[in-house]
C-alpha cells in the first residue's frame, strides 16, 4: 500500500494531535469531501496494517484516534519512510522535482528516468510535462527534448536559478526538515556515482551547519524555513558549479550589493563551501547569493547595519503607509515604533525579492486574502508608497503578506482582558505569520497571554519554566509541556479543536469529569475507562463551548438613510464636523464629548482626518464617548477649508464612531472601494436626495 500527499497530511494530524481529529477538521482543512477522509484512511490503514502498527481508530462523535504507542512507532517508521517504494506524488509535485531533476541534471534525463524517479504511468507523466512546459513560459525558458541528449531547459542562467528557486519552494511546503533531506536524496539520484559525493545527507547538514555560523558572524538571524531552504537551494547550486554554470551579475547592481550586510554574509558562506566540497565559487556567484539574502525573510538585524539610499527611502514610505492606514482604518497605533521597525523586517527582503524577480510558491497568501478581507482591502490602498520606492507593482500575495502585519498589531490598542494562562509560540515562517497567529490566539482564548514568539532553533534552546502551553505551527520535541500544532490560518474546525483542547486542561474540568465517571462506576462496568475519559472530554467541551464570533456589519447597516444630510455651505470645518455628526447624537450613538474630541484632534495633529481630495472621514478615539458603532454623511455644495491646501478642501463627511479596532473594518474597506471610483465620486457631489445616496451605498455593501 503506498501512501500520497493528502494521506500523509492526514497520518501527521493524526499523529501530531493532542485529541480526537473529527472528519470535519480534516475536510475543512484539505478541502475534501467526508467519502474522500474516509477513503484515504482506508489507505492509511492498509498501509498501518503492512508496517504491523496498530490502526487509526475511529470514535464517533469525537473523531479519529492513535495510542501513544501507535503513534511513536508511525514516527519511527516516517523517519526512515521509503518514497521510492512506498509514496505516491502529487501532480505539483511531480512537476516540480522533473525541473528539478532536468535543472541539476550530470547525465541524460530520458522519459524512463523521470518513470524510475517519480514512479506513476507513462501517460500521467506525458501529461504532467505538457503542463510543465506551459509552467515555464513566465520564466522565459523552454522545457526542451533531443533523442541524442534528453530532456533540457533552456534559457538564461538567471532565469534558470529563478526556476530552481521557484519549485524548490513548491516541494518544501509543508515538509519537515529531514523529510526534505530523504526526498532531495531520493529524487536527485544519479546513476553513476557523482563527484565529491555530494547527494550524501551529512553535506546537506554540513551546509546547514555553515548558514547558523554565518548567523554568529554577521548578526543577521534568518527564519527557520529561510535556513532550510537556502540549505536546499545550495545543494542544488553546488551541483550546478561542478557542471560549469555559473552567473554574471550586472556591474552595477554589483556596486549597490557589495556595502550591504548580505554581501559579507554570502562571502562567508561561499568561502566555507570552498573549502567544504573543494569547489571553485566565482565572484559573481556570492553577488548572487547576496540577491537571495537580501530576499530572505530574516527575524532579527542589527540597528547598525549599513543601509543604501533606497533602504532609507524604505523607512520614511513605511512611515507613510502606517500614516494611510491610521487614517483609512480609524486607528491610533500607540506602539507604532515597534510596528515600523518589524514592517521593515519585512519589507526589507520583500523589496530585494521583487526588485530581483525572485518567484516563490505562497501556500498561505490565498487563505490570508479570504481570511483577513477588510485588512486585506485596506492594505492595498496604503501600499503604492511602497511601490514608489521599489518602481514596481506589488503582488496581492505579498500585499497579503503586508496585511498580516497590520492585523497582528490592531490588537495592541483597547483593554486587555487579565490572562489566566501563560502560553509560547513556535513559528518557523517568520515574524508577520507568527504575529498574525499570536492575534488570532489572543482572539480566541481572552484567558491566555502569549509570553514569547520564537523560531524552531529558539525553541530548542528555551526554558519552559511558567509556561502552560505551546502552540506551534510544527511538531517539537517534548519539553514537559502540552504542545498544540495548528496552521499558521486557523479555520473554523481548528479554532474549535484548539478551543476544546485548552479548556480541557482546566483542573477543575478535569475534576468534574473524574466526579462523573465515579458515579457511572457506580452502576456500570467500564472496560475502556481511559478512552471513555478522552470522550467525556471531547462531550463536556462541545457542550460548555460558546465561541462568539464578532459580527462585523456592512456599510449600508451602518450608513442608513437616516444619517445622510446635505448642507449649501458651513462658516468653518469645525462647523462641519458638527454637523455630519448630528444624527449620531440625535440617536444616542455618540455623546457631544465625541464631536469635539473629533474637533480637537485635527487641531493637535492636523488635517489628518482628509483621507484623498475632497473627502473626510472624522473620528475619535471610542473612549471619548461612542456608545456604539455608527456612521454618518454630509454633502455640501460649496467646499469648507482645512488648510490653504487645494487637497485639503473638503466637501463629503463621513463621520465614523467606532467602539473597537475591528467591528467596523468590513463596513470601512467597502466605504474604501466606493470613493475610489471616479464616477461614484461625482454621483455623490451632484447627489439630489438621500435616496440617491443610499442606492449608491448599496451598490458598494455587498459580501
Amino acid at each position: 500500500m503506498v501512501l500520497d500527499q493528502r494521506c500523509m497530511a492526514i497520518l501527521n494530524k493524526v499523529v501530531y494531535a493532542s485529541a480526537y481529529v473529527s472528519p470535519s477538521e480534516i475536510m475543512e482543512e484539505l478541502n475534501i469531501s467526508k467519502r474522500t477522509v474516509y477513503y484515504d484512511v482506508e489507505k492509511i490503514n492498509g498501509w498501518l496494517k503492512d508496517q504491523n502498527i496498530e490502526l487509526l481508530s475511529y470514535v464517533r462523535s469525537a473523531g479519529f484516534y492513535l495510542s501513544e504507542e501507535g503513534k511513536k512507532r508511525v514516527k519511527e517508521k516516517l523517519a526512515s519512510f521509503d518514497k521510492k517504494k512506498s509514496y505516491e506524488f502529487s501532480p505539483r509535485e511531480r512537476m516540480a522535482w522533473a525541473a528539478i531533476l532536468i535543472l541539476t541534471r550530470e547525465n541524460k534525463i530520458f522519459l524512463q528516468d523521470l518513470l524510475d524517479q517519480l514512479n506513476v504511468s507513462r501517460s500521467t507523466l506525458l501529461s504532467d510535462m505538457k503542463q510543465l512546459k506551459a509552467q515555464l513560459i513566465p520564466f522565459h525558458v523552454q522545457l526542451k527534448f533531443q533523442r541524442s541528449s534528453g530532456y533540457y531547459i533552456e534559457g538564461q542562467e538567471q532565469d534558470k536559478r529563478k526556476l530552481l528557486l521557484y519549485f524548490l519552494s513548491q516541494v518544501m511546503t509543508n515538509r519537515n526538515w529531514n523529510e526534505l533531506l530523504s526526498e532531495i536524496q531520493m529524487t536527485v539520484h544519479s546513476k553513476d556515482p557523482l563527484p565529491l559525493d555530494l547527494l550524501q545527507r551529512s553535506d546537506l547538514e554540513q551546509i546547514y551547519e555553515i548558514i547558523n555560523e554565518c548567523e554568529r558572524f554577521t548578526g543577521v538571524h534568518y527564519t527557520d524555513e529561510v535556513i532550510q531552504a537556502l540549505s536546499a537551494h545550495l545543494f542544488l547550486l553546488i551541483k550546478r558549479f561542478t557542471q560549469g554554470k555559473y552567473i554574471q551579475m550586472d556591474p552595477v547592481e554589483k556596486e549597490v550589493i557589495q556595502e550591504t550586510t548580505e554581501y559579507q554574509a554570502a562571502h562567508f558562506i561561499c568561502q566555507k563551501v570552498e573549502s567544504a566540497f573543494r569547489v571553485s565559487v566565482p565572484e559573481d556567484e556570492v553577488f548572487y547569493l547576496t540577491t537571495y539574502l537580501l530576499g530572505a525573510k530574516i527575524s532579527d538585524y542589527r540597528l547598525s547595519e549599513v543601509e543604501n539610499q533606497q533602504l532609507v527611502h524604505l523607512k520614511q514610505m513605511i512611515k507613510l503607509m502606517v500614516d494611510d492606514f491610521q487614517k483609512l482604518a480609524c486607528v491610533f497605533f500607540q506602539n507604532r515604533q515597534e510596528l515600523e521597525r518589524n514592517l521593515y523586517i519585512h519589507l526589507k527582503p520583500a523589496f530585494f525579492r521583487i526588485k530581483y524577480g525572485i518567484e516563490y510558491d505562497h501556500p498561505l497568501s490565498e487563505s490570508l486574502k479570504h481570511t483577513y478581507h477588510d485588512l486585506f482591502v485596506l492594505t492595498k490602498k496604503v501600499v503604492h508608497h511602497f511601490e514608489y520606492v521599489l518602481g514596481k507593482p506589488v503582488s496581492d500575495d505579498e500585499i497579503a503578506y503586508i496585511a498580516m502585519h497590520f492585523g497582528g498589531w490592531l490588537d495592541k490598542e483597547g483593554v486587555k482582558v487579565a490572562k489566566r494562562k501563560k502560553a509560547m509560540v513556535v513559528c518557523a515562517s517568520g515574524i508577520g505569520t507568527s504575529r498574525i497567529l499570536q492575534k488570532q490566539i489572543e482572539d480566541l482564548l481572552p484567558t491566555v497571554d502569549v509570553i514569547q514568539v520564537l523560531t524552531v532553533r529558539e525553541y530548542e534552546k528555551v526554558n519552559l519554566a511558567g509556561m502552560d502551553f505551546v502552540i506551534s505551527t510544527t511538531p517539537l520535541e517534548d519539553k514537559g509541556r502540552p504542545v498544540y500544532v495548528v496552521h499558521p490560518i486557523l479555520n473554523h474546525a481548528e479554532k474549535t479543536l484548539l478551543l476544546k483542547q485548552i479548556q480541557s486542561t482546566s483542573d477543575g474540568e478535569g475534576t468534574d469529569i473524574e466526579a462523573l465517571l465515579s458515579i457511572i462506576r457506580k452502576y456500570a462496568d467500564i472496560h475502556q475507562e481511559e478512552k471513555l475519559y478522552q470522550e467525556l472530554k471531547s462531550f463536556y467541551q462541545i457542550k460548555k463551548e460558546k465561541m462568539e464570533v464578532k459580527y462585523k456589519p456592512m456599510l449600508n447597516e451602518l450608513l442608513t438613510i437616516d444619517k445622510i444630510q446635505f448642507a449649501d455651505k458651513t462658516e468653518s470645518w469645525e462647523e462641519a464636523i458638527r454637523m455630519a455628526a448630528k444624527p449620531l447624537v440625535a440617536d444616542q450613538s455618540i455623546q457631544t464629548s465625541y464631536v469635539e474630541a473629533m474637533i480637537e484632534n485635527v487641531k493637535e495633529m492636523g488635517p489628518y482626518i482628509v483621507i484623498a481630495p475632497g473627502i473626510a472621514l472624522p473620528h475619535a478615539r471610542p473612549d471619548a464617548g461612542v456608545n456604539r458603532l455608527g456612521m454618518s454623511f454630509l454633502r455640501l455644495k460649496e467646499s469648507c477649508s482645512f488648510s490653504d491646501k487645494p487637497d485639503h478642501q473638503v466637501q463629503l463627511f463621513f463621520v465614523l464612531a467606532a467602539i473597537d479596532n475591528e467591528t467596523h473594518l468590513k463596513a470601512l474597506s467597502q466605504l474604501s472601494n466606493m470613493l475610489s471610483d471616479g464616477n461614484t465620486l461625482e454621483k455623490l457631489k451632484t447627489a439630489q436626495t438621500a435616496g440617491e445616496v443610499e442606492e449608491i451605498i448599496n451598490q458598494f455593501s455587498k459580501e
